[in-house]
Parts: C-alpha cells; sequence; structure tokens
C-alpha cells in the first residue's frame, strides 16, 4: 500500500511539473497579434507598399519581439473598397486584434473608424491618413500623418506667388474625395486667403483627359491631387502637349514610382511636404541605409512615418500590449524622437509638422532654393 501512495504521489508530482511546464512555455510564447490593413493591390498599392515596408521594418529590427512576446504582423489588403474593409476589421476583432494599423487613404480610414466607433478597447494607428474631418475627436484613434491644413501649403503658394504665378487650376481624383476636398479647402485658404491667389477652376480627374487638355488655362500654374502612377500619367501628356505652366502635387504621389513611371516629364514638379528625403540627420541616414538595403528602393514619406509608427508602438508595447493604455502612454509622453526632428502630440492623437518645398531634381526629392 505504501508503495501504491507512494507512486501515485510521483505521479500527481509528474503531472504538476507538466502542468507547470506547459502553462510557463505557454505564456513565454504569447504572441501580440497587430492588425495591418492598406490598400495592397491596383493603383494605389505604391503607397501601402511604402507603409508595410516602413512598418515592417521598425519590428524586423527586434526580431518582432518585445520582452518574451512575440509580434505577429496580420497583413490584408483593402483593395480601396468599403465592403472588403468592412470584412477585414471583423476578421479583425473575431480574432481579438485590438491594435490595428491602417489604411492607407483617407476614404478606407472613415470606414474602418465607423467599424471600431463602439470598439473602446481596440485601437486605430494611421501612418498616412490627413483628412481633417478625424482631427479633435476625442476616440480610438491617432496618426502620424498632419491633419491637412493651409500652413502645409504656405511654402508653394509663398513661391508661386513670388514668380507672378497668381492663378492656379486644380486636377483632383475624386474616389479619394474625403482627402482631395480637404487639400483644395487647405489650398485656397493658403493660395487665396493668405497670399491674395486664385483658384480658378476645378478638374476631377475621371473626367476625360483631353477635355480636361482643352479647358486648361495656359497661364495658370496646374496642381495635381491623386495617387503617384495617375499624377506621373497625366504630367507625361502635359509634357507630349507642351504644357510648361509649374506644376505642383500634394503629398499623396511623393514617392520614387512617381519619379520611377513619369521619368524626365516630372523633372520639376513641386511638393510641399513634411520631410526632405535628401536629410543629413543621423537617425535617418541609419534608416535610409537599411531601408534601402532590404527593399532595394529608396524610403518615401510614407515609409518613414511607417517606420517611426513602430518606433512608438513598440515603446508602448514595452509599458503594455493592452490598446487603451497603449493610446494612454502615447498621448501621455506626447513627444517622441522622430528621424527627421521630435514627433508630438495634442490631447486628441494628432501631430504638427513642419513644412518644406521640394522639387524633382535630377531624379530626386531636393529642397526647392
Amino acid at each position: 500500500m505504501i508503495k501504491g501512495f507512494i507512486m501515485k504521489k510521483r505521479i500527481l508530482l509528474i503531472f504538476i511539473i507538466i502542468i507547470i511546464i506547459y502553462f510557463f512555455c505557454n505564456d513565454n510564447k504569447q504572441t501580440i497579434k497587430i492588425g495591418f490593413i492598406s490598400s495592397l493591390s491596383g493603383k494605389y498599392s505604391s503607397i501601402g507598399h511604402n507603409i508595410l515596408n516602413g512598418f515592417k521594418l521598425g519590428f524586423d529590427e527586434i526580431d518582432n519581439k518585445i520582452g518574451d512576446k512575440y509580434i505577429q504582423i496580420v497583413v490584408k489588403d483593402d483593395y480601396q473598397d468599403e465592403n472588403q474593409t468592412k470584412k477585414i476589421v471583423d476578421d479583425f476583432l473575431s480574432s481579438n486584434i485590438k491594435i490595428i494599423i491602417g489604411n492607407s487613404t483617407s476614404a478606407m480610414t472613415k470606414i474602418t473608424l465607423n467599424k471600431l466607433k463602439n470598439k473602446e478597447d481596440t485601437l486605430l494607428i494611421s501612418v498616412n491618413s490627413s483628412s481633417e474631418n478625424f482631427s479633435k475627436k476625442d476616440d480610438n484613434f491617432i496618426r502620424l500623418q498632419a491633419a491637412i491644413n493651409s500652413k502645409m501649403y504656405d511654402p508653394l503658394s509663398k513661391y508661386l506667388i513670388n514668380n507672378h504665378n497668381k492663378k492656379m487650376q486644380i486636377i483632383y481624383d475624386s474616389s479619394n474625395n474625403l482627402y482631395s476636398q480637404n487639400v483644395i479647402k487647405s489650398l485656397k485658404e493658403s493660395f487665396e486667403n493668405k497670399f491674395n491667389g486664385k483658384i480658378v477652376s476645378l478638374f476631377k480627374l475621371e473626367n476625360n483627359y483631353n477635355n480636361i487638355l482643352k479647358k486648361l488655362d495656359t497661364s495658370s500654374s496646374i496642381f495635381i491631387i491623386a495617387n503617384s502612377i495617375d499624377t506621373a500619367k497625366l504630367i507625361q501628356i502635359f509634357k507630349l502637349k507642351r504644357i510648361k505652366q509649374i506644376i505642383a502635387s500634394s503629398g499623396w504621389a511623393k514617392d520614387y514610382q512617381f519619379i520611377e513611371e513619369g521619368g524626365k516629364a516630372v523633372e520639376g514638379v513641386l511638393f510641399s511636404t513634411g520631410y526632405d528625403n535628401m536629410s543629413k540627420e543621423k537617425q535617418y541616414l541609419k534608416f535610409k541605409n537599411r531601408y534601402i538595403k532590404v527593399f532595394n528602393e529608396k524610403p518615401s514619406s510614407a515609409s518613414i512615418q511607417a517606420y517611426e509608427t513602430a518606433k512608438i508602438l513598440k515603446e508602448a508595447l514595452r509599458y503594455s500590449t493592452n490598446a487603451k493604455d497603449i493610446k494612454k502612454y502615447i498621448l501621455t509622453k506626447k513627444i517622441f524622437k522622430g528621424l527627421q526632428g521630435e514627433i508630438e502630440f495634442d490631447r486628441y492623437g494628432d501631430i504638427k509638422r513642419n513644412y518644406i518645398l521640394v522639387e524633382v531634381n535630377n531624379q530626386e526629392f531636393k529642397l526647392k532654393r
């Protein structure tokens, strides 16, 4: 009997040890899932992949691990489609994913935010959505892209007026209308109200190119609000038609695919931007060199912001893995070191940036002197 009792105790002890080891190993292998939703196919894919590359690079640097927890980035393509976006958000929520990075356009970000309206335990962090419609709201949303505002376009407006270009015509993509209309509004405030210029006409990019060409004012500068590929193609058509006006574009088109697609035709195109691609900042150069080594291409502004997003999120995850606590940590700390200066959040999770004027010069984005 004693032997049997001792054997039972040993078996019970072994069983307890196995349970302890199981739970210890399971705890050590805890995974933090981060949802990533962006336009990764179609004409909006360039900026989507730039964001994905920059964000993943930030976590690759720490081998996708925070302490004893592993990071799993669940990547989904929204196809720039409302129903697809809704489905992905539902899938994230059913998979208990509480931290979501997305979307790459303001139009799709609006859809995601609406789906998360009553989900206080879920945090949406946008790398690139800039619509002012998201500003000054105490919700479960923060972003690394400054809201569109008139100061953003002051460097461009000042340059145009100083160079006797007092009239502007705007061509815009209405499929991302939330963004486009915010840009138009801010351009009016800057170019017209502050610098006494005049916006003489608005054209939807979806219109026939020939109709646009017929109605263009040859004495007015041209501002294009569209993705990099559409903007580059349109400018190529302008150059073939020997249109010589000053051409500027919104930050939506400012990536290296724009230069690759446009070639010589896009030389001299102007951008008012928050990033200097030729910056000599030590941390920026370190990031830039690693990005080129990994992806065999130069980082765009969206890639830079995505990397900064990952950098801030990594720091917050060391404090807590709870979405509400992450937001609280970021907004309480307020100021973070970016790749080109400080990033400061206000109490709503919005940020401000300083802006410079750059032009395409010898296949590079260079400061306009």
